[in-house]
């Protein structure tokens, strides 16, 4: 059995729009880290509240928080080497970005990991 070799974590936080003068987008707004601290409390909050399954996406199932504005998936994936990796991912959502689509967020986010992988 191989070990977790990799940790990706992705916040989204889709800004409050202060002044339309100077609009702000998801795209301004995008955390990256690997911080396996922060991927093992996501897994272990989600797995006590899982929320409920609003799409699947290129194979990542998200879900909605039934406590938050917010939306989640994870999922691991095995490496050239033997290597593993898991991925979490977590958009917040507010009341002044309806029209923005998690969808879109979440393929974006996707493509970013997959180029991430590729690398490793």
């Amino acid at each position: 059995m191989t070990a977790i070799s990799h940790v990706y974590n992705y916040t989204v936080r889709c800004p409050h729009i202060k002044d339309p003068a100077h609009p702000t987008t998801w795209q301004n707004h995008v955390e990256f880290n690997q911080s396996c601290e922060i991927g093992l409390n996501r897994l272990t909050k989600w797995h006590g509240r899982s929320g409920h399954r609003v799409f699947e996406i290129d194979g990542f199932v998200v879900r909605e928080a039934d406590t938050e504005s917010a939306y989640f998936s994870m999922q691991t994936n095995r490496l050239k080497g033997d290597g593993h990796a898991i991925v979490t991912f977590k958009i917040f959502m507010d009341d002044d970005t309806k029209d923005t689509s998690v969808e879109e967020i979440m393929q974006y986010l996707i493509e970013d990991y997959g180029k991430k992988i590729a690398d490793v």
